[in-house]
């Protein structure tokens, strides 16, 4: 099949920052200072969105040197949006359109962990590029201008810098020319997303057609296929045929490029009042938390079983241990020493009252 180079500059994350510049009018260029005053801000808003609070902390002698004091550097464009002077100042609003592509190259270089806004911090090393080239083959032609951002914004996240790719030559597009087209685009790496979109059919309870679209998705690094991908999604009507080519090339890209395991926050600890809530005709047995839970089981059937008591159930587990309640209408002295019985041989208990609550603590517990 034929494949396009993905033209448009929606692959590339250029992000547009509004900034304010301010400069003395007695300095020798006031608006050029004042548009280096917003470079500087812009960048530094850039840098808040790519690296998190921590790493920009313990890294700001860095980050001010490569990137705060050489801001014009990073700027793809700008736009001045009001330009005034007050009390001795050039002040100006600038639309400064920030490649934070290129910013993730550098920190790459210099071993800064970088981020998603909102997201973790991905490991400090070496940023990998890779060139993205789409084909969208339809019933009414080939496309190249879907599926290209849903792969950019993936790539990215994965830690990827993603480099716009040459046009494509004519014909089928094989794994030696995805390879030669990453290498003028001086990436490292070739992502090859090659969609079909079927006819639309008449789809039962749905008051629109729909079709199926495939994605197949090859990951051609140093001029190897290293990975493949294939997924299917259902796009209903021409209005959802972009969401369904997002939701397909996304899903092969995950087959190529596994996401990261995410790692759970460690588990917090309670505190506060622990102590269980009595209840008219419960007498509440509490064991300690280590108790193995085969011994808390067998004391409850110890307890079921006893002279007096109706029922026996296991109320909750908490820090403070286990919780057994005897629904009985003997007193909590009278549960108290029949708990004093160790529910199975070569086994001692110890009993004691605490308030409305047995305690007991059985020992040589297997």
């Amino acid at each position: 099949m034929l494949l396009a180079a993905l033209q448009p500059a929606f692959a590339d994350d250029v992000v547009a920052y509004e900034a304010e510049g301010q400069a003395a009018t007695t300095g020798a260029d006031p608006r050029v200072a004042a548009l280096d005053d917003a470079f500087a801000r812009a960048v530094n808003a850039a840098l808040a969105d790519v690296v998190a609070a921590d790493v920009r902390a313990a890294h700001k002698v860095d980050l001010d040197r490569e990137f705060v004091s050489h801001a014009r550097v990073w700027v793809a464009k700008f736009t001045v949006t009001r330009d005034d002077t007050d009390n001795g100042m050039r002040e100006l609003v600038v639309s400064v359109k920030i490649d934070r592509d290129k910013l993730r190259a550098k920190l790459g270089e210099l071993g800064i962990a970088t981020s998603e806004q909102g997201g973790a911090a991905t490991p400090a090393g070496p940023v990998r590029s890779a060139a993205v080239l789409v084909r969208v083959a339809t019933p009414g032609g080939v496309r190249a201008d879907l599926g290209g951002s849903a792969i950019a914004t993936a790539l990215r996240g994965a830690g990827f810098v993603v480099r716009k790719a040459p046009p494509a030559p004519e014909g089928e597009l094989d794994d030696a020319a995805a390879a030669q087209l990453a290498e003028q685009a001086k990436a490292d790496s070739a992502i090859v997303a090659n969609v079909s979109v079927g006819p639309e059919v008449p789809v039962r309870g749905q008051a629109q057609p729909a079709s199926l679209v495939t994605a197949k998705v090859r990951w051609i690094d140093h001029g190897k296929a290293v990975a493949a991908g294939t997924a299917i999604a259902a796009a209903r009507g021409s209005d959802g045929l972009g969401y369904a080519v997002d939701r397909a090339v996304v899903g092969a890209l995950s087959d190529v490029l596994p996401p990261q395991p995410q790692k759970l926050a460690q588990a917090g600890t309670f505190t506060g009042d622990d102590t269980p809530i009595a209840e008219a005709g419960i007498v509440l047995v509490r064991m300690p938390s280590k108790t193995p839970f085969s011994m808390v089981l067998e004391e409850q059937r110890y307890l079921a079983g006893a002279k007096g008591v109706h029922a026996a159930s296991l109320r909750r587990m908490s820090p403070s241990g286990w919780v057994i309640g005897v629904t009985t209408d003997q007193s909590v002295e009278k549960v108290a020493s029949i708990a004093k019985r160790p529910p199975v041989t070569d086994t001692n208990a110890a009993v004691k009252i605490v308030g409305d609550v047995v305690e007991v603590t059985l020992s040589g517990a297997p």
